[in-house]
């Protein structure tokens, strides 16, 4: 749609052409195709990115995709050498929010050209610096994501429990997982290394101390992680692994796919993780059956905070252009289609996921009872707290969480190495 030969089909085509011509990157004459050089972890799975990479090039003959996948826990490994060298990938993904800026340096500003693409999306606007489409947008993503607490129906009434009926305050969930635990299952499915609870655990605890100026207090860095509000985050994030809810080896297992390995062989009551991705409704379904597969917001601790009852949505993976790449035009056009109806459609045939443009097409979305419980907990949406922490903050997160569990740290303590983790931040020093 933006190369040079489309130039008379989109009216701000010319303004596009600026920006990249301005970023260096025309993409010049070829006798061939352009191979456009793609890094990812495979969102969606396997089979949902060769669905891209053969739609997509049948309908570009003049562009092939060359994918490079590489696992979620192995990525900012392979990313970093690129991002160091200023070579490597023409397309790259980051996940949205602070993980992505840390990044920004790697990937061309969209200028105006993110406007028309979010335009038929549903958007946080977690791909724009401070989470504001006025300032710059690095990508384009095309899924919609957040957290909520999936359950075994059958693992609730084997302990006693009413499956229909999960627990739904802090105490509940306390004596549903007294009863679990009794009943010879683990309660919560959970692995503590890596990122994972930073993005899947601590916003579902976070909605209850915080309020939305607190969470954007959290991106821009001036919520102090001694502050009391989020002292009491981390204490109740403590009281899951301590009061003895969750699997033993969860310090020193990974959340993927270690601990969503635990509930999917039937042996937790309840795991948190995400509505779309890897580990979705649809793998839960597949592994125990939709009959037994219930899903629901995380137990509300503080009933009258202001977003307790809320959900913690984000954009999915963010798909940018590289600085460095000489096939700009190109890399453009792919991440423009990934965030079309086309792509939507494709998402939610093979990913079983939820998308984020809006012109898809109803008909198509699933009709398990987990899809359909999912979307009456989205549409009350709040800021996702996880992907505002830095890089060192979420490893800090996930570190002092292994040793509290493990009785190494106090939670104090813990709150001390949050802060200075804070102040290691390069993005959040500069106010970014």
């Amino acid at each position: 749609m933006f190369r040079r030969r489309f130039a008379g089909v989109v009216a701000a085509g010319a303004a596009v052409a600026a920006l990249l011509t301005a970023c260096g990157g025309g993409d010049g004459a070829t006798d061939g195709p352009v191979t456009l050089k793609v890094l990812t972890w495979e969102p969606g799975g396997t089979e949902y990115w060769q669905q891209v990479k053969t739609t997509f090039e049948a309908s570009h003959p003049d562009i092939k995709l060359e994918m490079q996948s590489v696992p979620f826990d192995k990525y900012p490994e392979v990313q970093g050498p690129y991002i160091t060298s200023q070579s490597g990938p023409d397309v790259m993904a980051n996940n949205a929010g602070l993980e992505l800026f840390d990044r920004r340096g790697a990937y061309v500003p969209l200028g105006e050209k993110a406007a028309q693409i979010n335009k038929d999306l549903v958007t946080y606007s977690g791909a724009c610096e401070g989470f504001d489409t006025a300032k710059p947008c690095y990508g384009v993503p095309f899924s919609y994501q957040g957290n909520v607490l999936y359950f075994n129906k059958d693992v609730l009434r084997n302990a006693g429990l009413d499956p229909e009926q999960p627990p739904a305050t802090w105490a509940e969930f306390g004596a549903a997982c007294d009863a679990v635990t009794k009943s010879g299952k683990t309660c919560l499915a959970l692995g503590l290394s890596g990122t994972f609870p930073a993005y899947w655990d601590f916003p579902e605890i976070a909605r209850n101390y915080l309020s939305e100026d607190d969470i954007r207090g959290l991106l821009a860095g001036t919520l102090s992680w001694t502050d009391p509000k989020l002292v009491a985050v981390l204490e109740k994030l403590a009281e899951i692994t301590t009061s003895g809810w969750t699997n033993k080896n969860a310090p020193s297992i990974t959340m993927l796919p270690d601990g969503a390995d635990i509930f999917q062989r039937g042996d937790a009551a309840f795991a948190g993780t995400i509505i779309s991705d890897a580990v979705n409704w649809e793998a839960f379904g597949k592994a125990l059956g939709d009959d037994k597969l219930g899903v629901t917001r995380w137990p509300v601790i503080n009933a009258d905070a202001p977003l307790a009852k809320k959900f913690s949505g984000i954009e999915g993976a963010v798909y940018g252009v590289t600085q460095w790449s000489d096939k700009k035009d190109a890399g453009l056009e792919f991440i423009t289609w990934l965030a079309g109806k086309e792509n939507g459609e494709l998402w939610v045939k093979y990913a079983k996921g939820q998308p984020l443009n809006k012109n898809v097409d109803p008909s198509l979305l699933p009709s398990s009872p987990a899809f359909r419980t999912i979307q009456e907990l989205v549409a009350d949406p709040t800021l996702h707290a996880g992907v505002m922490l830095s890089g060192p903050e979420a490893d800090a997160l996930a570190r002092g969480w292994q040793q509290v569990t493990l009785g190494q740290l106090t939670v104090d303590k813990w709150a001390t190495q949050m802060q200075q983790a804070l102040e290691r931040s390069p993005t959040k020093k500069q106010g970014k």
